[in-house]
């Protein structure tokens, strides 16, 4: 069966693309240099509709589907993989609010987040506790109308710039996953502070930091879902967000192979441009089959959670594929460029960097493994 674009998502990819193109690249490098969030960015993106485009409009969302969210991120990733990390991050963060929230604090949170009026964040990493999330030591202990947390997350993207975040904690050590609750945390909330940020490889301007809560009193009221249901609706997000994950590689391999094929073009070696040697060709080949396959497996999987069916083998296999699929597609867009990929002033040595977290965060390339592994033997 042939996938074709809807004559909306090919306007819809063309625009975001242009942006990207005209606005973000340009951007990229000073935000890879300075180490610095691009807040002014983030606005932009809030006033072209894409903080919760896939969202239905009742909740503030502009009602495209879940293919148009993955174009989003792919063109943004384009220019800017760090912006496009921060977008990710802020849909993981309202996302437990969309599934598992109630009426107040769907329209408190998720509606503001979703017009971009609040940024959020995704917490549940923690020092000790990655791949392993069912370990978190971070704790929860109700008192009365209130949780009292204690603990620490790590890794954590927009935390110092967020208005909320959706945390995690346990609220029931003894059952292990099964005692894991969900919580929003609001910023400026007393007993919540923000550490220092972390000094990355890549996505530099996509901020980190620690949280730690020291006797934070969180009110009932915040809490997601019914207690202990938390590893459960962590899950359903990370899910949902690994599609995210999957289209920057799509974007971010598109990009390394638009720049090599560019290069080849005009560099000039032994009277003859790279183009025209078979060797640099062949690879060429590799790269556009391994970005389309990225992009179909990304869509399929996309399509599968547009319409409403089991979709969490096939964002692993997504997420699993395009993150590798892009690892090749940019090693090899170095290599074609020579001694110059190796030099910043070639945005190929950005991409590089920016390229190897995908196989890391929203699960480690094993871990993908494993969740796939798990569908097919049960």
């Amino acid at each position: 069966m042939e996938f074709k674009y809807t004559e909306e998502q090919q306007d819809f990819k063309n625009t975001v693309h242009d942006y990207a193109v005209e606005v973000l690249a340009p951007r990229a490098v000073d935000i890879d240099k300075n180490n610095e969030f691009p807040l002014e960015t983030i606005k932009e993106l809030a006033k072209y509709d894409l903080m919760g485009i896939a969202y239905p409009e009742e909740l503030g969302g502009v009602g495209a589907d879940a293919i148009c969210e993955a174009i989003a991120v792919e063109e943004i990733t384009y220019g800017c993989a760090a912006t496009a990390s921060i977008l990710t991050g802020h849909y993981l963060g309202f996302d437990a609010l969309f599934l598992r929230g109630n009426d107040e604090q769907k329209r408190n949170y998720l509606t503001p987040a979703i017009q971009g009026e609040k940024l959020a964040a995704f917490c549940l990493t923690e020092p000790d506790s990655g791949s392993d999330a069912g370990s978190s030591r971070t704790t929860a202990v109700r008192d009365g109308d209130y949780y009292i947390l204690n603990g620490s997350k790590h890794f954590i993207t927009n935390a110092a710039y967020a208005d909320f975040m959706v945390a995690f904690a346990m609220t029931d050590k003894a059952k292990k996953t099964r005692g894991m609750t969900a919580f929003v945390i609001e910023k400026g909330m007393p007993g919540m502070t923000i550490g220092a940020g972390d000094d990355k490889m890549g996505i530099r301007g996509a901020r980190t930091h620690e949280v730690i809560f020291e006797d934070c009193r969180v009110p009932v009221e915040n809490r997601i879902g019914e207690e202990n249901e938390g590893f459960k609706i962590a899950m359903q997000v990370i899910d949902r967000g690994r599609i995210g994950i999957a289209a920057m590689g799509v974007g971010l391999a598109q990009a390394a192979l638009d720049a090599a094929v560019k290069y080849a073009k005009d560099r000039v070696v032994f009277s003859n441009t790279l183009s025209n040697y078979q060797g640099i060709q062949w690879m060429l080949a590799e790269m556009a089959t391994d970005v389309e396959a990225a992009r179909w497996l990304t869509y399929y999987a996309a399509d599968l959670k547009e319409s409403g069916k089991k979709f969490s083998k096939e964002a692993a296999m997504a997420k699993l594929f395009t993150a590798e699929a892009s690892h090749r597609v940019v090693h090899k867009a170095l290599q074609i460029h020579g001694g110059y990929g190796y030099m910043k002033e070639y945005p190929i040595e950005r991409m590089y960097r920016d390229q190897r977290i995908l196989e890391i965060f929203e699960g480690t390339s094993q871990i993908q493994k494993i969740v796939i592994s798990n569908h097919l033997l049960r």
